[in-house]
């Protein structure tokens, strides 16, 4: 664990990744008021990998949300510590987001932070909205000086999120609706029958409140389908968002790509595992 001296010694070297120019003059001056620090910026989730990588920095900024179509500060995590996978260097990790609570994120960090085969040794969270400056630099004095994780204000953000009432199985069948795959995709995803995921997405149904067209006037055909409203109804209270969606699908198509099952029992486009073409 370093001390003051070390740090005397050993000037800090942080990446501070952001898309908003503003948010990276504003903690870059607070890093520097609390410490000798020599700091590295990056708008762009490329230019931050590349430089994490190049410059063999240690000490990592990140901004969750890079905008809708590119990497989140979870995926370019997850990049930089497997381009050190083997190494001996240590990652420390500082996520900074204007949507603490949002219950999409929060998993995403959760599940990051859960894996045993890539994980940041310290990480912290801080909420980038409406929180004082001296919260800010306690987050990094814990995380990059004294190497101890800043986690209080995550765990409690996932204390109170909404996804809570959803089991792991359940919020894992939520996403992969959200994706649009089958119930036979679902089962030979989760191994599981089909009516197993069939009582499955009525329980999330039945949680989320969507309507059934049972519940529809006699004899008038429903306007939306209720995957199309389940869909919608999780965007909309932040359950998922792009960020998650897009990492889950590269998930997918790397599962399937390992894995595929045969074509008598389920058909996957080709396209779908090569959208780069």
């Amino acid at each position: 664990m370093r001390n003051k001296s070390d740090r005397a010694k050993n000037k800090l070297r942080i990446l501070v990744a952001d898309d908003s120019p503003g948010a990276i003059d504003q903690i870059s001056s607070w890093i520097e008021e609390l410490c000798e620090a020599e700091i590295h910026t990056a708008l762009t989730p490329e230019d931050a990998i590349r430089k994490a990588i190049d410059e063999e920095i240690e000490n990592l900024v990140l901004d969750i949300d890079f905008g809708s179509g590119r990497d989140s500060g979870v995926a370019i995590a997850r990049k930089i510590l497997e381009s050190r996978s083997g190494n001996k260097a240590k990652t420390r990790i500082l996520f900074r987001t204007v949507h603490a609570g949002d219950a999409g994120y929060l998993r995403q960090i959760e599940r990051f932070i859960t894996d045993s085969t890539h994980k940041p040794e310290v990480w912290g969270f801080v909420d980038k909205g409406a929180v004082p400056k001296r919260l800010v630099q306690n987050a990094v004095e814990q995380v990059f000086i004294y190497e101890i994780s800043f986690t209080d204000i995550f765990n409690q953000h996932l204390k109170n999120s909404p996804s809570r009432e959803f089991s792991d199985l359940e919020f894992t069948v939520l996403i992969y609706l959200c994706l649009g795959l089958t119930n036979d995709g679902i089962g030979w995803l989760l191994g599981a029958s089909r009516q197993s995921v069939e009582r499955i997405i009525s329980g999330l149904y039945e949680k989320i409140g969507v309507p059934g067209r049972r519940e529809a006037r006699q004899g008038v055909a429903s306007f939306l389908e209720k995957r199309t409203r389940l869909s919608f109804e999780a965007i909309a209270r932040g359950l998922v968002n792009p960020h998650l969606l897009r990492e889950e699908d590269d998930r997918l198509t790397q599962r399937v790509k390992k894995d595929t099952p045969s074509e008598d029992r389920l058909y996957i486009n080709p396209d779908w595992l090569h959208r780069e073409t």
